[in-house]
């Protein structure tokens, strides 16, 4: 959600706030200097953990009476990163998040912080951590420091240390709804044929809604992976996106979103809870499977694709997990062709 003009994400969240009730009550929290020590954001990658952690931090720093406005310097200072008592450390890269990073973050948080006297601490996602780095920072959570919050984020609640999120109040964010979505894309300025149009493709993820309505993308590089993903037919074809996964390892978390969101689209069309016009933009066969294959069969691939980023997350070797998920794919292929 990084697109979001600072302005306008505040308002977004507003409006996903009224339908999750566990985001307003920590939201109160933040409103009134009252936070714990430490939350979890859990959800699928593009949710909107990332803003929703600057929106929760920046009622720690709101100099105005309705915490958080948004508009007054602090809340934009925050929401542009330009707050000196935020500290974040990320893995947008792909990389994993060294001990070095984490003991680098606590000691300076451990100083005197240079405003109210809150230092928020941002760290995404946690399951990239690496075993030494989450120990070290279960030690600060064991042991918290007044006036210091740690907002951790995951894509993969299952891939986080478990002792970590015991000690963390956990905030589930879930699909946006699509009247929510829709209000929000068109109150960033989107045309309302373009919304229409992802609305049905992005499953409730306003993060990929927003890679698909990107002008220089129009389809979005991970929804066109995941229509060649799903027009996998032959040995060729399944090689070839094997390959484009390992030599872009980083992008490979968007691209298996989009394969488990079609695969999710293709699941609730086949028990009748999303008409068959959701799964138009997909390949002919694709749309044929959906409605004629077993529904557990469905099931059983889309649980596949959700282990396989599970063990991407895991540092579970990648080759010989992309290669065995390629291989599913094709055999499920096959076998609704012949149907």
């Amino acid at each position: 959600m990084s697109s979001i003009e600072t302005e306008s994400r505040l308002p977004a969240f507003m409006r996903y706030e009224r339908l999750n009730a566990g985001i307003g009550v920590v939201k109160q929290q933040f409103s009134r200097q009252q936070p714990v020590h430490a939350y979890l954001l859990t959800g699928a990658r593009g949710l909107g953990k990332r803003t929703l952690a600057r929106v929760l931090a920046s009622a720690l720093f709101c100099t105005s009476e309705d915490k958080p406005c948004g508009r007054c310097s602090a809340c934009r200072r925050l929401m542009d990163g330009n707050e000196p008592d935020l500290l974040e450390i990320y893995a947008d890269d792909g990389s994993t998040i060294g001990v070095d990073r984490v003991r680098e973050i606590i000691q300076r948080v451990s100083q005197h912080a240079f405003g109210t006297g809150y230092r928020v601490v941002l760290i995404e996602p946690v399951e990239k951590m690496t075993l030494q780095a989450q120990n070290c920072l279960l030690k600060s959570l064991e042991e918290p420091v007044a006036n210091v919050v740690f907002l951790l984020m995951t894509h993969e609640l299952t891939a986080t240390l478990g002792t970590i999120a015991s000690r963390c109040v956990r905030v589930k964010l879930v699909p946006w709804p699509d009247d929510v979505l829709r209000e929000t894309l068109l109150a960033l300025g989107h045309e309302a044929a373009a919304v229409e149009n992802v609305l049905s493709r992005c499953g409730g993820n306003i993060g990929m809604a927003l890679e698909m309505l990107d002008e220089s993308r129009p389809d979005g590089e991970a929804q066109q992976f995941a229509m060649d993903a799903l027009s996998i037919l032959s040995d060729a074809a399944a090689v070839s996106l094997s390959t484009r996964l390992k030599e872009d390892k980083g992008s490979a978390d968007a691209y298996l979103c989009a394969v488990e969101q079609a695969i999710h689209q293709a699941l609730m069309v086949r028990t009748g809870q999303l008409d068959a016009s959701y799964l138009s933009q997909y390949p002919s066969h694709w749309q044929k499977a959906a409605g004629q294959a077993p529904v557990s069969e469905i099931n059983a691939l889309l649980r596949t694709v959700f282990d396989t980023r599970r063990r991407k997350a895991g540092q579970v070797n990648w080759q010989s997990n992309i290669d065995h998920l390629m291989i599913r794919l094709l055999e499920e292929h096959t076998k609704w062709q012949q149907l």
